[in-house]
């Protein structure tokens, strides 16, 4: 069973809202993960906030 003839430029002109629409929801989530791994790379690094940092304990006994 064949489809009926459709006019193929008037049925680009309706899909182009909606496959605008996909690929900017697919834009928004790519830079959020981006976002959200770049912040954990960066916190990786700092030391937690209940460990005391190497100078603060060396000079904290010291006293």
């Amino acid at each position: 069973m064949s489809a009926p003839t459709t006019n193929i430029e008037r049925e680009k002109r309706r899909h182009a809202p909606s496959l605008l629409g996909i690929i900017l929801a697919m834009l928004v989530g790519l830079i959020m993960g981006a976002a959200i791994t770049f912040t954990a790379i960066e916190r990786s690094d700092a030391p937690a906030a209940d460990q005391p940092v190497m100078g603060e304990a060396n000079e904290s006994s010291t006293n």
